[in-house]
């Protein structure tokens, strides 16, 4: 396996640059999740990595080895795909020997690799079935299983989950991880899923226009988004506008009758405008004390139930809320006390953030 080096990479296509200039480095047996808004580049940064997309400027290096020369072929990496690219009319087994025999390896040794796949992926009793026959999800693992019989050097996912229906996926998301963790192998993993990209990465790149904004563990980057962007696709969030005042050594951010206690320097320059303060619905409890800074009397609009949790939208003083609570902790119509205890804090002209604060 081999760490993957992308040093200053630029993309065009025509007058359009689709990557702009993009450094990045995934260690050995590390799994870098890359999320963002369709559009960002991160298809074609996998496809940069792979060879298939030609770079304009910088390099690509594989185990500290200069790479961007050379053919796909070259590099032996392997991909999968989020849409089926299995061969229909071979069963499961020949699927995944597919490479092997290209290779002209022996058939004993195909045989022994092709069996290690099936029994890493839980796909031996498939064997003899077509794709057709298979769900999405089990034609996901026999992707991923032909993708990692030829060994290859790094293994990039483009949205592999993609096409697999909501109760799967958790399961299916489990099930890569532990394989990619298992075999070791450095993997870039490009979702559209927050949650997929919370719970898969080891560290998490958030792309916008071609370019890397944001470069974290996955708790960084959800708790201390650097732009409205990156909060935006990275989970769940309520963004207000509010009224900055000062209260040395402090402020207050003040929306409705909703008022956050904010620490950053820089709002000194910014008394008397309005900021962006960013809200999880892990940073809303209700119930909460009547003594605490950030509590406020609210009124719950609408109850959503999501499996092992409701999220609940909440009218506080006018502004609109959300928080995660057990089922049927609330009903729609109650009263409650609402506390913010955790906000973020944006610049309104730029979305930059400007501190992220405990209320």
């Amino acid at each position: 396996m081999a760490s993957i080096t992308v040093d200053g990479v630029t993309v065009t296509k025509g007058d359009r640059r689709i990557l702009d200039g993009i450094d990045l480095f995934v260690a050995d047996g590390e799994l870098l999740a890359v999320i963002g808004r369709s559009g960002c580049g991160k298809t074609s940064l996998l496809r940069a990595v792979a060879g298939l997309d030609q770079v304009t400027a910088g390099d690509v290096l594989l185990g500290g080895d200069v790479v961007t020369k050379e053919t796909p072929a070259q590099r032996r990496l392997a991909m999968v795909f989020q849409d089926s690219v299995l061969y229909p009319f071979l069963t499961v087994r020949g699927n995944v020997s597919f490479p092997l025999e290209m290779q002209h390896r022996p058939a004993d040794e195909v045989a022994l690799r092709v069996a290690a796949e099936g029994r890493a992926m839980g796909i031996e009793e498939l064997f003899e079935a077509k794709p057709s026959q298979l769900s999405a999800g089990h034609r996901q693992l026999v992707q991923v299983a032909r993708a990692m019989v030829r060994a290859p050097r790094a293994l990039l996912l483009d949205e592999p989950l993609a096409m697999v229906d909501a109760k799967a996926r958790a399961a299916m998301r489990a099930e890569l991880r532990t394989v990619q963790q298992g075999y070791g192998v450095t993997s870039l993993y490009v979702t559209n899923d927050p949650v997929e990209a919370m719970a898969m990465g080891d560290r998490v790149a958030v792309m916008s226009h071609g370019r890397v904004i944001q470069l974290d563990s996955p708790t960084a980057v959800y708790a201390a988004p650097r732009t409205i962007e990156v909060a935006e696709v990275t989970g769940d969030i309520t963004l207000l506008t509010a009224e900055v005042t000062a209260d040395p050594p402090g402020f207050w951010l003040v929306c409705g009758g909703l008022r956050l206690r904010a620490w950053p320097a820089e709002l000194a320059g910014l008394v008397g405008g309005t900021v962006v303060v960013g809200i999880r619905p892990e940073g809303v409890v209700l119930g909460a004390s009547d003594t605490d800074a950030a509590t406020t009397a609210g009124t719950v609009t609408r109850v959503g139930t999501a499996g092992s949790h409701d999220l609940v939208t909440i009218d506080a003083s006018g502004c609109q809320l959300q928080a995660r609570t057990r089922p049927g902790a609330v009903r729609p119509g109650e009263r409650v006390a609402v506390a913010v205890r955790r906000h973020v804090v944006f610049h309104p002209v730029t979305g930059e953030r400007i501190g992220a604060t405990d209320a």
